[in-house]
This record gives C-alpha cells, structure tokens and sequence, in this order.
C-alpha cells in the first residue's frame, strides 16, 4: 500500500483511533489488574494515564476527561481489592484516584489545545502571506492532488499594482484580493487561490468545465473592483491552462504554462490567454511571417483611412493610416495579430517604409483634388533605432513630393521610454524637417507630460481606455480634464481616440479636447471612400 496514503488516512482519522486506542489500553490493563498473580494490583493502575494523556492531548479537555472517568470506574468500583473472597476497594481510595485521573485528562487535554493552536498559528504562519492571508507558494507543498485528475490553473498578473497600493493604500488592494477569493471560493469551495508575490496570483481547481471556469474567473475579478461605492482600477491579465496531475512533486511548476500565457496576455494588452492558443498563436504568428513579405507586394496588405474631427468645425482635420491584411486562406487578419510579430524582425523597417510610400501616393492624390490634410502613420521602436530610418524616408518623401508639415509620425510611449536619449534624438531630425510628432495611446504607460516635454511632440492622443470609462467614472473625467489642461498650456494639440456615441463627443468636446476620433464619426475606410467623404468637405 502507498505509504502517502496510509499516512493520510491515519492523520483523517487520528480522532477515532485515538479513541479506539484509549479504550482498548484501559480494558487491557482492567484485565491484567483483574486476573493477574500480583501482590498489589492498584499499583498497575498508573499505565492507564498513558491513554488518559494521549486522548486528552489529541481529544481536547473532554476527551480526557471522558477517559479519565472511564480509568477510574474500570480501576475503582469494578476493581476489588482480592478476586476469592471478593474484597471492594475502600470507596474514599477509589474517588481520589478518579478525581486524579480526570485531572490528568484535563490538564493533558488543556495543553493539547495550547499545543495545537499554537501549532496551527506556525502552519498559517508558514503557508500564508502576512500581509494579505491568502495561501502563499509553500502551501502547494502541502496540497494532496488526487492522481490522473484533471486541473484547472490560471496565472494573474496585477500591472498596476503599485498604483493602486500608492493611491488607495495596501488594505485596498489586499481587501480587493481577499474579497476576489471569497468569490471565488463561494462559486468553488474546493478551489485555492494562492499569492505567489505581491502582484501575482495562482490558481488552482480540480476542472468541470475550463470555458465557463475561464468565464467565472473573469466575471469575478471584474465584479470584485466594484468595492462598496468605490471603483478600483484593476489592470490584470490572465493565463489559463489544463494539467493532467500524475506525479510532479513540485506542484508549483504546473504554473509554469499559465505564467507564460499571462505574460503574453500582458504584451498584447489582453484580458486573457490559453496556453492553447499561446502555442498555437505561435504557430500560427511562424505562418503569418512566411507569408507577410510578399503579402506586402501582392495586393493582400493594404490601407485603410480614419478621420480625425476638429471639434471647433466639426470637419475632419487629418487621417490616420491603418494597416490591414486580407490574407488568402486566413482571411482578414487584425493588425494586433501580425505587428507585434513583424516587429521582433527586419520585416519591421520594410513595412514601415512601404506603408510611408502608400501614405505619400494618397496624400498627392488628395493634393491634385484640393485636399490638404496632415496623414499619420505608426512608428516602432525598432524604426527609431535604424541608423538609416531618417534619411530612407526623407528619400521617400523627396520621390513623392509632399510637404513633411503634411506627414505625422505617431508613436506609443512604450516606444520612447525604452530608450529616451535615442528616441528623442531620431525624433529631432524629423523634427526640424517640419514632420509632426504624435504621441498614441497617452495614459495607458507611466510617463507624465512633464517627462514628455523633453520630446519635440506636438499632439497628444488620450487613449481610449479613458473613453470607455468617461460617462460613468467622474473620477476619469477629472484626468482627462487636467490632463487636457495641462497638455495645452505645453503648447500640445489633444486628440482623443475611441469615441462611439453622441454623449461621449458632447462630453469630450465640453472638456476642452481640441479633436477625436472613433467610429462614431466614421470607420477607417478605403482610399476611394475616404476621398470620396473628403470631398464634401473641401
């Protein structure tokens, strides 16, 4: 039999056979007092403290007390003196000695659960996070797994952690975990949840149903932030994978596949991913890259249009070009599922530089119908590092034609903040050619205008994660408006993406935003459509 097993099954009964013991101990030792050849039989009396202590210790108080009781009838009353004549014990001896042997199990039992609690105040000591409660990386050491079943286990990576122990202070946040698993666990009772660090989580569940646990792990972080009436901003992301237990010891490395989709998650700004997918996502990034260079030649890749609208003449003030990929047999395929890719290899400056040719042949083709609007294209890091970047596409810009005042570089703050001295330095040669500078998705990084300033940037573009919350957050409005505020007294244009309804616009516009864009005004559109919406507004 399995060792591990016995083991077990003893510690889930040790309260039965305690007691099984104890009273097969005091009958033992009844019989040898009764029947045995000794001058003085009472002195045999004393063996049975052993169990009297041992189920006090284990039992608690009563249960020593039940034993010492038992002892002391079984060693008393029943007990005579000799066996032939049958002698009684003087009654007065007997009492004292019960009275003695129901202390015994008192004071044993007494110390039993001072020894316990106090066991248990080491073991919780040991396996949880004094700061939060919640089950630490030890306590995985002590999870009995049930062999050849199926587990669900996710990874979650709390970004902003530091912003929110900083602003709403760590009993927040740790409150915000604890409530998490009590959600959970109320939903899953025999699920763990356990705190790896300070801004990362475990968890583990024997699997029903992976989809709907991937739902109800979501649905619960989300719900959780709504804490009494305060919102807490909450920026998490979430590995999942499925794992057969067999025999790893080391259940911690069963985390290993849900961190790394996490962590993938977290690079594409997603809520969640399967290692599934992870795997097959790069599988399927390795085939995208086969085909991506000729794409970029046959007609496949493409681009398409989106206004940008001035909020003081409700007319379109410039374009921003948008790459897109019908492909063959996958057919269209979303710029996130392709750029980050492209962006790991040399493919980067290629597309960058074709997509800047595309750009410039639209732009003399809006200049020969009358239309002059500034187009924007999108920046990698990779780009600005390129020694030859500036001066390949100030060849491209001389081959078309166009003015640079006519052309906006956009970049994310990611892009500078890797490296601030290259960046800012790439960024004054296009600069003083007279190119504008955007920087996209401002307030979804770490870095203030105030840093920014270093950098030659004339608009800034609030992302739109500050849309989606504006109407119903007054808190986020604050933001926007001092951010707006302070943008302008730097001398930056502030354009706000992500706009899809009337209220938003009217909102963002009484706010003191300067333009916007979204679909609220239009979807990017093809050249023919765009030129054709353009038109009306000459």
């Amino acid at each position: 039999m399995d060792r591990k097993k016995v083991l077990h099954w003893i510690k889930a009964n040790y309260r039965i056979l305690t007691a099984v013991f104890s009273v097969v101990f005091i009958i033992s030792t009844y019989m040898i007092m009764r029947f045995a050849v000794t001058h003085d039989r009472t002195a045999w009396s004393h063996l049975m403290y052993i169990p009297i202590i041992t189920a006090g210790s284990l039992l608690g108080p009563w249960g020593g007390i039940v034993m010492g009781i038992m002892a002391g009838i079984v060693a008393g009353p029943l007990m005579p003196i000799s066996n032939d004549p049958w002698v009684p014990q003087f009654w007065g001896d007997w009492v004292f000695r019960m009275l003695m042997m129901i202390f015994a199990g008192l004071i044993s039992g007494g110390f039993g659960v001072l020894y316990q609690r106090s066991r248990n105040q080491i073991d919780d000591l040991s396996i949880k996070n004094m700061d939060s409660g919640l089950l630490n990386i030890s306590a995985l050491e002590k999870m009995a797994l049930e062999k050849g079943k199926i587990y669900t286990l996710a990874s979650v990576i709390i970004a902003n952690y530091d912003s929110i122990c900083e602003v709403s202070g760590y009993h927040v946040y740790y409150a915000y975990l604890k409530d998490v698993e009590k959600r959970l666990k109320s939903r899953y009772p025999d699920l763990a949840m356990i705190q790896a660090s300070h801004h990362h989580l475990w968890i583990l569940k024997p699997s029903s149903d992976f989809l709907v646990e991937i739902q109800v792990f979501l649905d619960i972080f989300h719900q959780a932030s709504q804490m009494d009436e305060q919102h807490l901003f909450v920026d998490y992301s979430m590995g999942f994978f499925l794992r057969k237990h067999v025999q790893e010891t080391k259940i911690a490395n069963y985390f290993i596949q849900p961190d790394m989709a996490a962590k993938e998650a977290r690079n594409k700004n997603l809520t969640h991913m399967i290692y599934s997918d992870f795997d097959t996502n790069r599988q399927f990034e390795y085939e995208l890259l086969a085909d991506f260079q000729t794409s970029l030649y046959d007609g496949s890749i493409y681009l398409v249009y989106q206004p940008k609208i001035d909020f003081k003449t409700k007319k379109p003030s410039g374009l921003e070009a948008l790459i897109r990929w019908d492909h063959p047999t996958k057919k269209l395929i979303r710029p996130d599922q392709f750029i980050g890719a492209v962006e790991k290899t040399n493919m980067i400056h290629e597309m960058t530089q074709q997509v800047f040719r595309w750009s410039l042949a639209f732009q003399k083709k809006l200049n020969e119908k009358g239309v002059f609007l500034p187009i924007s294209i999108n920046v990698s890091t990779r780009n600005l590092y390129d020694e030859a970047f500036f001066s390949k596409m100030m060849a491209i810009l001389k081959e078309y034609d166009i003015k640079p005042k006519y052309v906006e570089l956009e970049l994310t703050e990611t892009v500078l903040m890797d490296n601030p001295e290259m960046s800012k330095k790439a960024l004054e040669l296009f600069a003083n050619e007279g190119f504008r500078i955007a920087i996209d998705d401002f307030g979804k990084g770490y870095s203030s205008l105030a840093y920014l300033a270093q950098f030659p940037i004339n608009i800034i573009k609030i992302d739109r994660i500050f849309t989606r919350q504006i109407l119903i957050n007054p808190t986020t409005q604050h933001i926007v408006k001092a951010t707006i505020d302070l943008a302008k007294q730097l001398g930056y244009e502030v354009l706000i993406e992500g706009i899809e309804d009337k209220e938003t616009s009217d909102l963002l516009e009484r706010l003191g935003c300067q333009s916007a864009q979204g679909y609220y005004y239009m979807r990017p559109k093809k050249e023919d459509e765009i030129l054709t919406y353009l038109l009306q507004y000459k």
